[in-house]
């Protein structure tokens, strides 16, 4: 009888197997809705989210801008940034230039714009920083979707998870300000 539990054990996961219940008071991530199993390139350009680092409630977010198209892309300045939560409608936030006060230890953030050219098949940077305090009892301020436009005037576009099928999660909870760091390579 034990032999035979201890074979139904198993020593692995199967692939097939339910997920386990989240701990108690973590919050669930909706996933988006994939459109296709590759980024489209239509515009020439995609913006996907980079590496993130959330220390003592001060999170920084990196962005890649990839130049997928056929001509080098001149920049000279910020991204221009459009927070949306879980329905994709726009949360009432500022979005200033640098760290606008958000944060002095995040270094280069307050750096000048500095031209650049990203040729075809190269990439710039870029990265938000905000802070994830909540100080009222409205309900906290989360954006699960950014649209994101090269600079002024310029098409917006969706800003794509690292992970496919992840949405992405920017939980500002009452501050209401993120901070946008100028393009570089």
């Amino acid at each position: 009888m034990l032999a035979a539990l201890a074979g139904l054990a198993g020593c692995g996961s199967r692939p097939d197997a339910l997920p386990l219940p989240a701990p108690a008071g973590a919050q669930a991530v909706p996933l988006a809705t994939p459109t296709s199993a590759e980024p489209s390139c239509a515009t020439g350009l995609q913006f996907v989210e980079g590496a993130g680092d959330a220390a003592m409630g001060l999170r920084v977010m990196s962005i890649e801008l990839v130049n997928c198209g056929t001509q080098p892309v001149e920049l000279n300045g910020y991204p221009q940034v459009k927070l949306l939560d879980e329905h994709w409608q726009p949360l009432d936030v500022e979005i200033v230039n640098g760290s606008g006060g958000i944060s002095s230890s995040a270094e280069g953030f307050d750096n000048p714009p500095q031209p650049i050219v990203v040729q075809p098949g190269e990439r710039a940077k870029t990265a938000f920083m905000w802070k994830n305090r909540h100080t009222t009892v409205d309900p906290p301020q989360v954006s699960t979707h950014v649209d994101i436009a090269a600079s002024p005037g310029a098409t917006f576009q969706s800003l794509m998870p690292a992970t496919p099928g992840r949405n992405l999660h920017i939980d500002l909870g009452s501050t209401g300000r993120l901070g946008v760091r100028a393009w570089h390579l």
